[in-house]
């Protein structure tokens, strides 16, 4: 049962014979309907409030699940981000790999190619230098036949002009021919 403080106001009682005294029952009943009143304003207002605060808080709950949710987002992309981080790091690395591979292989191969041309051209370089040896030999050989058939050649002693003399030079010279 609801009860105003219009209620408590309007409220009579019947009269009877050694009963209380109305005047002080009416003080009574006035002052209850005054804090009857300001109870019920008071409750109305926490109702009220109650009501925005519930407001509030609902807005609040899902703002926190918005949030939430952005939070569980962030995290999964993070996760994500470093994930792929991870592969594309892991993908460098092994890039990395196969061309430092690929190029040391390069190299090894091109040592080969250079120690092998060193090798032939030391080759070649000692058969040059022993056909120079050979051609050497055989111009000595050549250059001792030829000064022994000029030996052989020579104008005996006892055949020279008179007056000429050993250290002298010939009559005509080559260019003079």
């Amino acid at each position: 049962m609801k009860i105003s403080p219009l209620d408590i106001r309007r409220q009579r009682f019947k009269k009877a014979l050694r009963g209380y005294d109305s005047a002080e029952v009416d003080a009574f009943l006035e002052m209850l309907a005054d804090a009857w009143e300001e109870t019920v304003e008071t409750r109305e207002a926490s109702s009220r409030e109650l009501e925005l605060l519930r407001a509030r808080a609902s807005d609040f709950d899902r703002m926190e699940g918005a949030v939430r949710e952005v939070l569980v987002t962030q995290q999964k992309s993070a996760a994500t981000a470093r994930e792929d981080a991870r592969r594309e790091a892991e993908l460098i690395i092994r890039d990395a790999q196969v061309k430092s591979d690929s190029m040391m292989n390069q190299a090894h191969r091109r040592v080969q190619v250079l120690t092998e041309t060193i090798r032939e051209l030391q080759d070649r370089r000692l058969a040059l230098l022993a056909r120079m040896k050979e051609f050497m030999e055989s111009q000595k050989s050549m250059i001792l036949v030829e000064e022994n058939r000029v030996k052989a050649e020579l104008i005996p002693e006892d055949d020279r002009l008179p007056g000429e003399n050993p250290d002298d030079g010939p009559i005509l010279e080559l260019s003079d021919l």
